[in-house]
């Protein structure tokens, strides 16, 4: 009896520290709890969720291997395993899990979002926008789905589509900082540099230490002949993340007339 209440004492402990994102210790609770018994499948789940938000993909990949043992009918473990994989890469398998938590609960519409997504990585595009219809169909202020409906819509090749999501999207959120970015880059596609000037400025509003709006707002200086503005802001993209910027830069057509001032050649070689 006593074992019992320390277990459930422990497991309330963990739920609680995982609440507060406070992972490690979460784990150690649930440890605590199946050391005493080893067989609670809810246990098992949570501490694979606890290792998914750190990153120890492996790790949670395993507890939700050991959930689906003890009962196989589990969604939430067939989703979380779907996540984690997906997190690795690994989109084939991720959509199995993801179908398979879906024919457990059809109406799970994170389940069905994070489907959408692994079949955009995999560029099934059609297929994944039917996945984020029926998630903004269910849930028309997910903005989430919609800025991912406006990727594959942008990756189809329908940029006026795509930029109405996008400003969905941002009705709903206008804080998104990605979407405002996002936004910039299909505007620059089409030519209109003012106007994606105008969202990548939005996009450092929200988030100022932003090293993508910084290097495309550079871009669109670059593509307008102001070499000067172009190469101050792409300055600034590559103070947040060195080795990355130079590199995108140094390959990037779009600054090709800049590559053989000395001012950019400065930048890419400090």
């Amino acid at each position: 009896m006593e074992s019992d209440l320390n277990s459930a004492a422990w497991y309330s402990h963990g739920n609680i520290l995982y609440g507060l994102g406070h992972y490690e210790g979460a784990i150690a609770g649930y440890d605590r709890v199946l050391a005493a018994q080893s067989d609670l499948y809810e246990v098992w789940n949570n501490r694979g969720y606890a290792l998914e938000n750190l990153g120890r993909f492996q790790e949670a990949l395993a507890s939700f291997d050991q959930t689906l043992r003890i009962h196989p009918e589990f969604a939430l473990a067939w989703h979380g395993k779907g996540i984690v994989l997906a997190k690795l890469g690994r989109y084939e398998e991720a959509l199995v899990c993801l179908q398979k938590t879906l024919r457990l609960t059809p109406n799970d519409l994170k389940a069905r979002y994070n489907q959408g997504k692994a079949l955009a990585h995999l560029h099934r595009d059609e297929e994944a926008l039917v996945c984020f219809d029926r998630v903004i169909e269910m849930n028309p202020s997910d903005y989430k789905a919609w800025y991912s409906r406006s990727k594959v819509l942008a990756s189809l090749e329908k940029l006026d589509l795509a930029l109405e999501g996008l400003d969905r999207t941002l009705a709903i959120n206008p804080l998104c900082y990605y979407a405002w970015n996002y936004r910039g880059t299909i505007l620059t596609r089409q030519g209109d540099y003012e106007g994606a000037i105008a969202s990548f400025d939005k996009s450092l509003q929200n988030k100022p230490n932003n090293p993508d709006a910084w290097y495309s707002k550079a871009r669109c200086y670059a593509l307008q002949g102001e070499p000067q503005l172009a190469l101050s802001y792409l300055q600034r993209a590559i103070k947040l993340n060195p080795p990355l910027y130079r590199a995108l830069a140094r390959g990037d057509a779009h600054f090709q007339t800049l590559l053989q001032t000395p001012q950019l050649q400065a930048l890419l070689q400090r």
